[in-house]
Formats: C-alpha cells, structure tokens, sequence
C-alpha cells in the first residue's frame, strides 16, 4: 500500500477511495505538490480513474482549454454511463496561470457541480493559495477534499511569443499536456497567450535579446549592441548550436586570432561583421590589443564601433601613459581602413591643434600631408621619428663625405631641409644663396659623366629618377639600410641650365637595361603631379615625393635580392628648388621662357645686367632665386636654374650587403682628454678605401696603421659618455660601433665632466 505524504503526516488513499463509494455528487478536490504528483497519478491509475486532461479541451495549439466543454464532457459521461470515476488533470495548471480571480470562480463553480452518477475528481496543482478562501465554506470538508504536502509548487513559465524563435515546447496546448505528465521545474513554451495575471511565477520574452538572456545566463551585453534582427539571427544561430555562442563564433572563423583581418571582418553592415563585433565584446578581456579593449568598453552599437576605433585616440592626450601603447595598438587596427574613412578621421583630429599631430599616422597620405601641414605651421616635435619615420629620416642631417664642399653641403641642405618643411625663408640662408650665386662654388665638384665614367657598369641596372637632388640622400641612405643594401654615394653636378634636355646624355647612351621615372619631376612642376602652389602653400606634395623615394629603394632592393643585376645605379638629371618659388622674386627682363621651367633660364641674350645669371649651352641661367618676367609660376617646385639644389646631383650605387667585412673597435673603453679629446683604433677583417667615421653629424677621417687596423683622432670628443658613429669606405656605410668614453679617472661621469 503506497501513501502520500499530507501536511507532514502520513495519510493512506483511503480518503479518495472514501469519496468513490460515497454518496457525495459533488468533485472531489485533490491539491496535490509537485512532489506527489506523479505518485498520485499512478495510485489513481490502479484504482481505475480514468484521466481526463485539460488540454483535450484546446481548440488550437495555442488556445486555452474551455471549461464549459469539460462540464459539457462530465455531465455526457453521467448520461452515458453511471458510475464512471474519472480524474482530470492539467486544470489547477491552468486556473493559477489565469489567476486567482479567474481560478476562484472556476473552482467555486466547480465545488458546487452536481456531477451525479459520475465520481470526478479534480487533481489540482499551483492552488495553493487559494486553498483557505475554498475552506471558509463549512460543506467544504473533509469528504471533498485533501492537501498533499502543502500542495507545494514550485513551477515556473517563461513564454516567448512565436516570433521570437526559442527553441521551446509550441503552443499552450503543449505546454499544458507536459504538466498532465507530472512536468515539474521551469517550463519554456512559445505562445502567443497573456497570462499577466498568473499566481504562478511567469517570465515573458517579447523579442530574440530576451530569449538569448533566457538561453545565455550571464549574458551582459547590452539590447542596443544590435538591432531585432541581428539578435533574431544570432538567436536561430544559437538554436541550432545548442546555445553555444562560442560554437556560432568558430561556425564563422572568429574562434581564433580574432584582432587579425580586422577591417575585413568588421567593413560592412551585414551580419556577420556586426557578429565579429558581439564576438569582440563578449571576449573583451581575452584580447591582446588594449585600445580595442578600450574601445569596446565605450560602445554599446555596432554602428558606432568603427567611428571609435578611428576617432576615440583624439580624446586620449598623448601624454597620458596609455597614450603611447593605444596609438600603437590603433594603427595597427586601422592600417587597411579605406583613405576616405582616414581623411575623415584627419579633420576631427583638428579639434584641438596642439595636440594633433600626435594623432597621426603615416599610413595613408592625407595623414602623412597633414603632418607635413601641421609641422609646416607649428614647427618641429622631438616624436616625429614615431610618428612619421620616414620624414624624421629626411629631415635628418646627412653628412656629405665628398672630397669637395662636403662641409659647405652638409650644411646648406640641412637648412634647405628644414626651410622646405617650414615653408619660410631665412635671411641669412638667403644671403648664403646669394653668395654661392656669384662664387659657383658648385664648379669644384666633378659633372656627372665623369663620374660615370669611373662606374662600373657591368651588370648594372640604370634608373634615372628625374628631378632627384641630393637633399634626399638622408633618406635614401636610411632606407638601404633598413633593407640590408650597401651603398656608394658620389656627388656630381649637372649640365647647366637643369634641363632635362640638356642632362639626359648619359641615359640615352646607356647600353644595358635602364628605366627612367618621371613621377618626381611631375610632381614637382606638373598639373599631372596634382600639386598647385596657389591652391595651397604648404609643401605636402613632400609626402608623396618621399613616397616615390621609398618606392625607388624597394624596387632597388627587390631587383638585387632577384639577382637581377649585381649593381643598381641611380642617376638623376638635376635637382629643383623649393626655395625658389617661395622667394617669388622676377627679374626685370622679358624673356623667351614663357611657360618653361618657371622662369629659371632662357636664350642667352645681350646686353644684360644679372649678377647671379651665368651662361652655358647658349642659355643664361639664375643661379640665384630669382626668375624671369612673364615665365609661367611653377607649380610647387622649379628647376632649370644653377641654385646647389637644382644642381648638385648624386649618383648612388646599390649593391647586396658584402657581410664578409667587419668592423669592430679595439678597446672597448677609449679615454678622453679635455686638451685634445679622444683617439680610437678600429679593427676590419679586410682594408678598405677612405675610412672615415661620422660622429655627431661630423665626418673624421681614419689613418691606417696596418693591413686590418686603423686610427681616428676625436678632437672635439673630450666628455665622458657613450657616443654611437657610423663608419664610412667613401660613401658606403659599412658599419656602426658604440664608442665608451671615459675620463682619466676611469669613470665614466667624474669629475672631471665637471669641469663643463
């Protein structure tokens, strides 16, 4: 004999069994817990109940059941056959879902039905509370009813209107026969029914957010990271991914490496780039890169994720201590952003002008000439080689090591350099130009085919960059070196005037193969190069002319590392001024030179009075800034005139690195003496030619003491400390050595700095 369980005491059936042989016409009402439940259903199976459930009365899957219907259905059984016993299931569900107004008078209704011949007895769950209100009537006793275990439940719903997509049982209809089953716990169904006013616990989900809160416990992104069908589709996704979102994740490769492809994968308005973005916020904290992890703690919409990812850097101050680690980590992120995404982000950037420059990249070139713009009107910033490596490289002073004018050059280009970039002219510099216009000191150095003559030109790649003078050669000298190439620089002057016409001999008479680019020389004074002095004044046509530089060294290096040539050769016809067009100075004569080279030179003609004009080739040339009257104003830089940079040309070979030579000091410690500085002696597995080392921008030459040792006299180093040179076999850098300069002490900060 099995027993349930009531109010804590232990009661045989015997009670139900009382009311089957009774007299009693009324239902018996049997509040039953979620406990028992089952229990219940199998002891009233053996004493041959037959189940009358709730949902039978549904008229659709989604329909409530009908009341009157079971009533209809009680009192046909009485009519059919007296005697019958049943028990319906489902209907304490149903009521305490519908609420206890509604639930009260069903069951005051029911309490009262003469069911006649017929023993029915209501098996009701989730009544609880409703259980002393039906007890105040004094015929409501013992006979009609019993309370197993308190009629305990603890049954709770979450509906989820069809639309959503959950992945649950499908209709009231359904969800009703689960709970005639003995169904206990959380129910989940997809209905469309209201049921607000439940005594029951009821979770409504309205929208697909809410069922992937339902589905991800502990999911923390907020609704407004997507739109409704964004989270309709990542719901369906995670349906059919048993409600893994790390297997909807790896389903679209975002299992791994997720900050690589980052523009491919976020570019777009679809789906799967607005799922990257939920892959990202939901592994935060995983990812490597920090201003990412910044960024997504400061987006909560998709569509405002890309525009933070560029713009959010602005708000950061650059001396902020993330400042540094976020502008790398952000370039790196940007790096495939399209050019006009970036020039947006260039004009928000301007919001506040101090702080700017720090803000760029040199990725795109609406960056690089907004740094070029920038620095042209607020100077020079020591973060430049971060920012910008490629023009800190250019403006660094380059040390000529020519036998003629080597100091002269040094020290004019440095300040052509830093004049092109401020786009201001000094007084000074001025009268220096002035000076070299009447002394053409230019003549020392050797022409240009000349020094052709003395190169080697077996198997030798010729390319002729038009327009390339030696204001570049800081940067040229750069670039091999971060690509492992050997160079040889020697320094030449070009045909007067600096035509190509008249400079283009040794290309057309080159026998091998040879290429000629004009992109420079366009750039310079073509519409075709897409710079106008009188649109703007600034010289950002500097960042695409650097472009073309670090062009021309990747094909170089591209060319020897295929074993295309053991030599690649670069030439250039002449150089140009920008000096010169800022000086805006015409001289008093009309000229044949309309529309030609900016007015730099014309036909020789007599009588004339120009001191700074020399003659050449049938042409008088200006060798100062000045231009002739009528010609046509170039468009950002001239040539054509005999200024040094218009004139001195360099002539550069580049060959694969001879890894054979090493150079290494001798005494790794060197001593310095205040009277007549310092001393060091190099070793070099094999001689070489002209060895000389660059220190502090100043060229030293070596004497050589045998066959692999060689000694340099440092008169102007007579302080303590670490000093990094670079040393030079004529114009090839060959290595670099870290000289240790100690006082006679033997410490290396003494007293003996003290003196200083």
């Amino acid at each position: 004999m099995k027993y349930w369980r009531m109010g804590g005491d232990r009661m045989q059936i015997d009670s139900v069994k009382k009311y089957l042989t009774s007299p009693v016409e009324t239902p018996y009402f049997l509040f039953i817990s979620d406990g028992q439940y089952t229990t219940a259903m199998e002891e009233l199976s053996v004493l041959g109940l037959d189940f009358v459930h709730m949902s039978w009365f549904c008229n659709s899957d989604d329909k409530m059941p009908d009341i009157d219907g079971l009533l209809t259905y009680i009192q046909a059984e009485d009519v059919k056959a007296n005697g019958k016993k049943l028990v319906v299931t489902g209907l304490g569900e149903f009521l305490a879902l519908r609420g206890s107004d509604e639930a009260i008078r069903t069951l005051s209704r029911l309490k009262d039905l003469n069911v006649g011949g017929v023993k029915v007895l209501l098996l009701l769950r989730g009544l609880a509370l409703l259980i002393d209100g039906l007890q105040t009537d004094p015929r409501f006793d013992s006979r009609r009813l019993s309370v197993v275990d308190k009629a305990e439940c603890d049954l709770s719903f979450t509906l989820a209107a069809p639309s959503v997509g959950l992945s649950a049982l499908s209709g009231f209809k359904a969800m009703l026969a689960e709970l005639e089953n003995g169904r206990c716990g959380s129910v989940v169904v997809n209905t469309a029914i209201n049921l607000d006013k439940s005594i029951l616990t009821v979770h409504q989900i309205s929208d697909a957010y809410e069922g992937i809160k339902f589905l991800k416990r502990g999911f923390a992104l907020a609704p407004s990271c997507g739109n409704d069908a964004n989270w309709a589709e990542l719901l369906t996704e995670l349906n059919q991914s048993n409600g893994s979102l790390d297997e909807v994740f790896e389903k679209h490769d975002f299992g791994k490496n997720m900050e690589s492809d980052f523009y491919a994968r976020i570019a777009g308005s679809d789906y799967r780039n607005w799922l990257y973005f939920i892959c990202l916020k939901s592994k935060a904290d995983t990812l490597q890169n920090g201003y990412l992890r910044f960024i997504l703690e400061k987006t909560s919409r998709f569509e405002d994720f890309a525009g933070n990812v560029l713009n959010a850097i602005i708000e950061i101050q650059y001396t902020d201590r993330r400042f540094a680690s976020f502008y790398r980590e952000r370039k790196a992120l940007v790096e495939k952003f399209p050019e006009s995404d970036i020039a947006d982000f260039v004009v928000n950037s301007r919001q506040l002008v101090p702080e700017s420059i720090y803000k760029l990249t040199d990725g795109t070139r609406a960056e690089r000439e907004e740094i070029i713009a920038w620095l042209s009107k607020n100077g020079m910033i020591p973060e430049l080689d971060g920012i910008y490596p490629v023009l800190a490289a250019y403006m660094e002073k380059y040390v000529f090591k020519c036998p003629e004018l080597a100091n002269l050059l040094s020290e004019y280009f440095e300040a052509y350099k830093r004049q092109k970039l401020s786009n201001h002219l000094e007084p000074e510099f001025l009268e220096k130009v002035d000076e070299l216009a009447l002394s053409r000191k230019f003549n020392r150095l050797p022409t240009r085919n000349e020094i052709m003559d003395s190169v080697d030109k077996s198997d030798t790649f010729l390319y002729c960059l038009d327009a390339l003078g030696v204001e570049y050669l800081g940067l040229i000298e750069a670039l091999v070196q971060k690509r492992g190439l050997s160079v040889r620089v020697n320094i030449a002057r070009a045909e007067l005037p600096t035509i190509t016409a008249i400079n283009r001999d040794f290309f057309d008479a080159w026998q091998g193969r040879k290429e000629k680019n004009d992109e420079l020389d366009d750039t310079k004074h073509s519409d075709a190069g897409g710079y106008d002095f009188t649109n703007n004044e600034f010289p950002l046509h500097l960042a695409k002319e650097l472009d073309i530089i670090t062009a021309m060294i990747d094909k170089a290096a591209t060319e020897l590392a295929l074993r295309h040539c053991k030599r690649f050769l670069i030439v250039s016809d002449h150089g140009a001024s920008r000096l010169a067009v800022l000086r805006r100075k015409e001289e008093k004569y009309d000229t044949d030179t309309a529309g030609e080279h900016s007015g730099r030179c014309c036909k020789l003609f007599h009588p004339y009075d120009l001191p700074f004009a020399a003659e050449q080739n049938g042409y008088l040339v200006l060798a100062d800034y000045g231009r002739f009257k009528g010609s046509r104003a170039a468009n950002v830089e001239v040539h054509g005139g005999a200024s040094l940079e218009e004139v001195v040309v360099p002539v550069i070979e580049l060959f694969l690195k001879d890894g054979s030579v090493m150079v290494k000091l001798v005494d790794e410690i060197v001593t310095v003496d205040i009277q007549t500085g310092s001393k060091i002696k190099l070793f070099l597995n094999s001689p070489v030619q002209d060895l000389s080392i660059v220190l502090n921008g100043k060229p030293y030459s070596a004497l050589q003491i045998d066959a692999n040792h060689y000694s340099v006299k440092l008169p102007d180093t007579k302080r303590a400390g670490d000093y990094s040179a670079d040393v030079y076999a004529g114009d090839n850098l060959i290595g670099k050595i870290m000289i240790k300069a100690q006082g006679k002490s033997g410490k290396v900060n003494d007293a003996f700095d003290d003196l200083f």
